[in-house]
Parts: structure tokens; C-alpha cells; sequence
């Protein structure tokens, strides 16, 4: 088996990985790829939060068992090797005597930590860990951030007019209007479908009053949080009352195990992790309209970001940055 061979076929386990987005969450994503003389008879990943892993569903496709002790397993992450909702995959991939296994990263979650890896080398199985790690990197960034950095993947987003406002001039009462158009809206629930928590300030809630559901992309329903600081005397409902200090904020959403949070605003709840530097990655749509007065949107020219992707979609514009400095480039020799 070649270099070239073993990328091609993690590349296909990460492409199965990606089919748990949104489903499997605080799990991570795993995709996984069995091959038999150079042929795939088996795949599967890993569905839903307490169901199979990826390794169980990947072994339960193969027709002929028999082959399993000639084969190579491929899989995005190492192996569990603790019980939880299911037993352990170093376990069963030990029992059914795989020659090889070939795996991009290391899990960094202290219940495994290298521990799958040690068990499936004591019962003379080969492993080769570190292909496509960067690509399973990316794939995996909220598991990995979640329990490198003890805090969730960190997403910022908000609408700005064409001339970069993002609210108008307010009275007392709640006031409510469009900036992007409908399909942006629907981008906007694809990502509450994709993401486990949603947070927003409580001037935006007492604003907007907003239900934050998902209402127009897949099923998952995220958690809805609002930062306060003690002026709501009881919660909104479907909202958790958290404080409004990042640190705080962020210990408490580790401590719910919320691995990634969408901030939906406002402008001071947006700056602060700005200036901070503690965010991952920033989600701007712009409209076509402009106003003449308003509440102007960060300038992201101002922070340590770059612009990995600038689209238009029916007439309206998708800014999406990265963090110049992202997180876990220090830990790239730990994944795999």
C-alpha cells in the first residue's frame, strides 16, 4: 500500500465523516473505510449522538467477516477506547484481528488520548497515524477546540447594509426588518443546524426579542443563550441566562459541553470578542440596500483576520474570515 493509496482512502473517510454534522455533536466527526486488496468492502460513519460508531457500522457493512484479519482499516479518528452510550472500538477492531490501521489524528479527549492506539499496537496490529491529519483538523475543529483550548468553537456573525450598518437608530420598543434576503436567511438555519448553541446579547434580545429556532434547514434545534447582566429578573423562554464576562462565559459553556456557538450579536457583544482575539471565525452577509444614518458593523480590517471566502448570492454578498492566528496550529503535533 503506497503513501498516495493511504491519502485516497482517508480521504474518502473524512468525506463519509462530514455526513454527521450537526447530528453527533459532542461526539466528533468519524468516518471509516476498510480495504481488502486494495478494494473497499466496507464503510460507514458514525450517525447520531449514542449510536454506532463509525468502526461498528463500517465492520457491520463488510458481507465476508473473514477478510477483516487481511484488511486495513481507515479512520479519521483514533479509536474509543472507554465505555460510554457504546463499548469500545479498539476493542472490537482488536477482535476481529485487523492487520492495519491507518489513522489521521490522534483524540485528544483525556478518556482516549492515545490509549486506543496503545491497544490496538499491543494485539500486533500495525498503525499509521497522521494522514490527511490537517484535513481531519478542519473537519473535527469544534471537537478539537472543545478539548484543547476548554472552550467551545467560537463563531461570529451578523448582516451589515451595503454602506456597513448593521442595526438602525431605535426607540424603546422592539422593532423588526430584513437587510439580506431570503436565501441568506435559509444560510443562516443551515448554520443553526450545523452549530450546538446560538448566544446573543440582551440588548439584541429586548431589540429584536428573537426565538433564535430553526425553523427552514434539518431538524437540530439549537441551544439558545443570552448574556445578561442581572436585568432580567426571570429567563426568557428557551433561553439560558448567561453572564456577560467572556471568560465566564466561556468556562460555563465548556461546562454544559457546548463545543461550538454561533454569536448572532450585538455590536458591543461582537467587539468584545473581537478585541479579545478569542474567536475562530467570523460569518458577514451584506445586503444591497444602504441607509443613511444607523448603528455602524465592525470593521474587520481592524482585527488580525483573513478572508477566506467572499461570495454573492442572489444580489447579496457572503463574507467569511478566519482568525489570523488560529488555535490550534500549536497543537497540529498532538492530533496526530
Amino acid at each position: 500500500m503506497t503513501n498516495s493509496d493511504d491519502s485516497k482512502y482517508m480521504q474518502r473517510a473524512l468525506q463519509l465523516a462530514a455526513n454527521g454534522l450537526g447530528n453527533v455533536q459532542p461526539n466528533p466527526m468519524v468516518g471509516a473505510v476498510i480495504v481488502h486488496d486494495n478494494k473497499i468492502i466496507g464503510e460507514g460513519w458514525h450517525k447520531k449522538y449514542g449510536e454506532p460508531h463509525a468502526e461498528v457500522n463500517a465492520i457491520k457493512s463488510v458481507k465476508d467477516l473473514s477478510l477483516l484479519s487481511k484488511s486495513t482499516m481507515y479512520v479519521n479518528l483514533e479509536p474509543c477506547s472507554h465505555y460510554g452510550k457504546t463499548p469500545p472500538c479498539s476493542e472490537l477492531l482488536c477482535k476481529h484481528g485487523f492487520s492495519r490501521v491507518v489513522i489521521a489524528n490522534r483524540d485528544p479527549n483525556e478518556k482516549v488520548n492515545g490509549r486506543g492506539i496503545q491497544q490496538l499496537r499491543a494485539h500486533g496490529i500495525e498503525v499509521t497515524t497522521g494522514v490527511s491529519a490537517d484535513e481531519g483538523i478542519k473537519l473535527n475543529k469544534r471537537f478539537f477546540t472543545y478539548h484543547l483550548l476548554k472552550r467551545p468553537y467560537i463563531i461570529l456573525k451578523w448582516a451589515e447594509t451595503k454602506n456597513g450598518y448593521m442595526d438602525i437608530k431605535r426607540d424603546q420598543s422592539p422593532q423588526f426588518y430584513w437587510i439580506t434576503n431570503q436565501e441568506l436567511t435559509i444560510f443562516s438555519h443551515k448554520l443553526r443546524n450545523e452549530e450546538q448553541a446560538i448566544l446573543i446579547g440582551y440588548k439584541t434580545y429586548l431589540n429584536d426579542q428573537p426565538k433564535l429556532t430553526n425553523r427552514l434547514y434539518g431538524t437540530h434545534q439549537p441551544y439558545a443563550f443570552v448574556t445578561s447582566n442581572d436585568i432580567f429578573k426571570t429567563p426568557p423562554t428557551r433561553f439560558t441566562v448567561i453572564s456577560d464576562q467572556i471568560p465566564e462565559l466561556l468556562h460555563e459553556l465548556y461546562i454544559r459541553k457546548i463545543q461550538s456557538v454561533v454569536i448572532e450579536g450585538g455590536k458591543s457583544t461582537l467587539l468584545s470578542f473581537l478585541n479579545s482575539g478569542i474567536w475562530d471565525e467570523a460569518i458577514v452577509f451584506r445586503g444591497n440596500q444602504t441607509w443613511e444614518d444607523g448603528l455602524i458593523a465592525p470593521d474587520m480590517t481592524q482585527f488580525q483576520s483573513k478572508e477566506i471566502i467572499s461570495k454573492e448570492v442572489c444580489g447579496n454578498q457572503v463574507r467569511h474570515f478566519i482568525n489570523d492566528q488560529p488555535f490550534l496550529a500549536s497543537y497540529q503535533s498532538v492530533l496526530q
